[in-house]
């Protein structure tokens, strides 16, 4: 018999340097040193507690930030910024939701599932633009 999903846990207290793989959810009320990849279905998620800490990656389609947060953040579907979060880094997003008193220092980059159907327009050195079709 298979063991079913379960939630993975970094505890308070407990400190984890490495690359740290899940499938359905991981919570961290400790700190993490590495990169945080979900190799489930698109209904995986990571959560960063309000005490939490992570410096590295995150890629999950689910991301709920709540701690302290220094990486590359990718979630696919839907990113919760809560109000006592302190992010610094690249956030890359297709759904993005922040809470007041929450604390960004870095680049929000949306994900855009139609860039491959709209033409690119790109500025030369001369100031004219340049449209290009993919």
């Amino acid at each position: 018999m298979k063991p079913a999903l379960a939630t993975s846990l970094v505890s308070e207290g407990t400190s984890l340097s490495g690359d740290l793989k899940f499938e359905k959810e991981l919570v961290v009320a400790g700190s993490v040193n590495g990169s945080i990849t979900c190799s489930g279905d698109d209904k995986g998620v990571v959560k960063i507690l309000d005490g939490g800490a992570l410096i590295g990656e995150i890629n999950s389609p689910m991301i709920e930030i709540f701690g302290k947060v220094e990486a590359t953040i990718t979630g696919t579907n839907n990113i919760v910024i809560g109000s006592s979060a302190n992010v610094t880094g690249t956030v890359r997003y297709h759904k993005l939701e922040v809470s007041p008193g929450a604390i960004i220092n870095g680049e929000l980059v949306p994900i855009n599932e139609l860039k491959d159907k709209h033409p690119q327009s790109q500025e030369k050195d001369d100031g004219t633009k340049n449209t290009t079709k993919k």
